[in-house]
C-alpha cells in the first residue's frame, strides 16, 4: 500500500485569522509548543497528551489545514513537523510571540482595550 499523502496548504494562501483561530484552542497551542520544543520532525506517537487518538488526529488536521504543521507518512508511521521557517517568512514574529507567552498571559496594550 502506498503511503498516504497529506494535503498541505501553500502558506501564501493561508490567512492570519486561520492561523490565529487554530492557535486559539488550548490543546492545539499545546501541540504547537511541544513540536517547537522538540525541534524537527517527530513521530505522531511522540505527541503525548491525555486525549483520544481520534481527538489528536482532529487537532492535527486543523493545524495542518491552517499551515502550522506538515505531515509525512512512511509505511504505517506518520511524522509531524512545525512549519516554523515558512511561518516566519509569511507572518514574521508571530510564532515566536505566541510561543513566548505563558497561558493566560496578555500584553499590557491588550489589557487596556
Amino acid at each position: 500500500m502506498a503511503p498516504r499523502e497529506h494535503a498541505h496548504p501553500a502558506l501564501c494562501d493561508v490567512e492570519l485569522v486561520t492561523v490565529l483561530s487554530a492557535l486559539a484552542e488550548p490543546t492545539r497551542l499545546r501541540i504547537v509548543r511541544m513540536l517547537a520544543a522538540m525541534e524537527g520532525e517527530r513521530a505522531w506517537k511522540d505527541i503525548d497528551l491525555p486525549i483520544a487518538q481520534s481527538t489528536l488526529s482532529h487537532h492535527l488536521k486543523i493545524l495542518r489545514n491552517a499551515g502550522l504543521v506538515q505531515n509525512r507518512s512512511e509505511g504505517t508511521r506518520c511524522f509531524i513537523s512545525l512549519r516554523d521557517d515558512e511561518l516566519e517568512s509569511r507572518f514574521p514574529g508571530l510564532l515566536e510571540s505566541v510561543l513566548s507567552c505563558r497561558d493566560g498571559q496578555m500584553s499590557e496594550g491588550a489589557r487596556e482595550v
